[in-house]
């Protein structure tokens, strides 16, 4: 009996996850989706170098990664609330940010993972990486700031420090899921204690 009730719950559980499971998604500009590699140097990353964006639905984040080559690195990273004004950005509020000591073997993902960051219609974000320090390369897709839309990321633009009119973005991707497909924890909780209170029911005599 417990067996089956433990198949039942897993069942269910999985019923309310259907479509809400985490993509990866690499944002890359239509008009230059091949990208091309740059020269070593710093190439203003102590500054910050990022990428704005809104979304067309809520979005669940369960990572943020950058695409580079480093060695040696102190790679650190933010996730911001943010408003523009023009030809700069605001940051105002964090989101979620932290980093660590990097060496990747050429050009490779670096990805960092997040818990319970959610991103709402009607506001705009940036991701931003910082190092100080040269990189081994530097990988740019030229977008000339036109901005793209990709799946349900919009206005999609590259940024330097705060500076929001860059003809270059840098290689981002986020993991992401529909926030609207994800059930409540207080969904999932009720769905146990249902479940629990129905395996200590007993069969009348």
């Amino acid at each position: 009996m417990l067996a089956k009730l433990l198949r039942t719950t897993l069942l269910c559980t999985a019923f309310l996850l259907q479509g809400a499971v985490a993509a990866p998604i690499a944002f890359a500009p239509p008009n230059d989706p091949a990208g091309a590699e740059y020269w070593p140097s710093n190439d203003s990353w102590w500054m910050g170098r990022g990428i704005t964006f809104s979304v067309s639905t809520r979005q669940s984040l369960t990572s943020v990664g950058l695409l580079h080559d480093l060695s040696g690195i102190d790679l650190s990273f933010g996730l911001y609330e943010i408003s523009q004004d023009g030809f700069t950005l605001k940051k105002l509020n964090t989101l979620a940010s932290g980093g660590s000591t990097v060496d990747t073997n050429g050009r490779e993902w670096i990805d960092y993972a997040l818990s319970g960051v959610v991103l709402e219609t009607g506001k705009e974000y940036l991701l931003e990486f910082a190092f100080d320090g040269d990189a081994d390369s530097n990988f740019y897709y030229w977008n000339d700031n036109v901005s793209w839309d990709q799946g349900a990321f919009l206005n999609l633009d590259g940024t330097m420090g705060a500076e929001l009119l860059n003809a270059v973005v840098a290689g981002f991707r986020v993991e992401s899921a529909d926030a609207a497909a994800l059930p409540e924890p207080g969904s999932l909780a009720l769905l146990a204690v249902g479940m629990a209170a129905l395996g200590r029911r007993r069969p009348r005599a």
